[in-house]
């Protein structure tokens, strides 16, 4: 984890989560166990701080010059982190993605996604 992230609305940063005690660490590990059993993640923790900075060299009173950041709280970065790892491998094993997807995959960056078009498109001509 980063430390150096903006922290959500919360003002948890990563340095906070990497100084807590073992306590805390067991406290976090229990919510995320319980997100996992019950498959109910908390509502508060879908709601992000919208920071608007503003692009260079353009003007500021024009709703296209600004670009938005999104802050999330960090706990649920954490745990989408955490989840992740532990489904990509079932996913990866169950051969659930087809390998046609490349949205979001490692390894799958969009040229190759263009060779494969492209060699689609070449092998029906």
């Amino acid at each position: 984890m980063r430390t150096k992230n903006a922290p959500g609305y919360d003002l948890i940063t990563g340095r906070i989560l990497k100084e807590l005690p073992e306590v805390g660490l067991r406290a976090i590990t229990l919510i995320f166990n319980s997100i996992m059993r019950t498959a109910y993640f908390p509502a508060r923790w879908k709601v992000s701080q919208i920071i608007t900075i503003l692009k260079p060299g353009k003007p500021a009173d024009e709703v296209t010059s600004c670009r938005l950041i999104s802050l999330l709280p960090i706990l649920s970065k954490l745990f989408e982190k955490l989840f992740l790892t532990r489904l990509q491998p079932f996913l990866h094993e169950q051969r659930t993605i087809p390998d046609h997807q490349f949205g979001f995959r490692q390894k799958h960056a969009t040229i190759e996604q263009v060779h494969r078009v492209t060699n689609a498109i070449t092998e029906a001509l």
